[in-house]
Formats: C-alpha cells, structure tokens, sequence
C-alpha cells in the first residue's frame, strides 16, 4: 500500500493511515475479505540505505492468519528497496545488455542474478494477472497496443491501461503490488 514515497514520509505518516484504514475496515483479509485487526509490528531493515521501519502486523481472526502491511516501497521478503531491485531489473533490460557485473547497485553479483531470475519470473505472472483484473473491472487490455519487449517494460505498459489511478511511490513493482493485493490475490511480485 501507498504510506509514503520515502522512508521520512512513511514514518510521518504511516500509523495514522493504517490506524485509520482499520478503523474504517479498509484492510481486508487476502483470502476471505473480512476486515483485520492490529495484531503487533516488527522492524524491517532496507539494507542499501541502512534504515529501518515498523512495519504492522494485521490479523484476520476467520482464517487465523497474519499479513504485513508493507510500504509500496518494500518488496516481500527482500531487503533492499523495491527502488533498488526495480533499478537493477531496468538496467538488465536495457539495450545493449549492461553485463550483470557492470549494473549499479550496493547488492551483489549473486543477489542481482538471483533478482533478474526471480522478479523477471514474477513479472511476467502479475502482467498476466493484471490484465485478467483490469478486465474485470471493465478495462479491456488491448494487446495490440501492448510493445512486445521485456517482461518489466509490459509491466509498465499494463499499468499505464489500470482503470483508475492509484496513489504510489513511483516504484512500479510497489505498484503492481498494490493493484494485486488490493483485488484479493495473494501473487506478489
């Protein structure tokens, strides 16, 4: 979910969002809808910068389960910056190849090998799921309009046919996460 574009904006403004958004029952649960409860938080470090940020626990009390609440920012089970992964996966992308090596980044060759692999394969799923959601919702996906290319540039281009705007940080992938996680899927990028 969108809770700031920054670090200093999410630890402004983030509590008062979500206390709001689960008063409200905003936060329903991925699997059966029903609203969540404030379980607890826990701290989550973003290794490229060298901050952390609470991160809030939810409670779904029909299925006994927990989600975080993440910033757009975060991507799940990562610790760099969805900012930071995007930027890797861009310049894997770009023409002519920039040799993984060569790609800027506090991350290692391994991990930005392992990032290419695993976000690539989780782009191409969201595309595939974004279209079936936007349709859903009365926005035909036209795929004659869609430029074949990388997975993480019709990733963009999907967004850009989305049948409303969404509030985020700018980071596509957070994006996509939110478009994802607020229609009920639980298939992340």
């Amino acid at each position: 979910m969108f809770l700031g574009k920054t670090v200093k904006d999410y630890e402004s403004c983030s509590e008062k969002i979500i206390k709001q958004g689960i008063r409200e029952g905003r936060f329903p649960c991925e699997h059966c809808l029903r609203p969540m409860a404030r379980h607890s938080s826990y701290t989550r470090g973003i290794k490229e910068i060298g901050q952390s940020i609470k991160v809030t626990i939810v409670w779904c009390s029909a299925c006994e389960d927990w989600h975080a609440l993440l910033p757009d920012f975060l991507l799940p089970y990562k610790h760099y910056s969805g900012n930071e992964i995007e930027g890797v996966i861009i310049d894997s992308t770009t023409e002519p190849t920039v040799p993984v090596i060569q790609i800027e980044t506090a991350a290692s060759e391994s991990t930005v090998r392992r990032w290419i692999n695993q976000i690539g394969d989780s782009i191409r799923g969201a595309v595939s799921m974004l279209k079936f959601l936007f349709g859903r919702a009365g926005q035909a996906v036209s795929e004659a309009a869609i430029e074949a290319g990388s997975g993480y540039s019709e990733l963009e281009q999907i967004l850009e046919m989305a049948p409303s705007a969404v509030k985020h940080s700018g980071n596509k992938l957070g994006l996509a996460n939110i478009w994802l996680g607020t229609n009920g899927t639980v298939a992340y990028i």
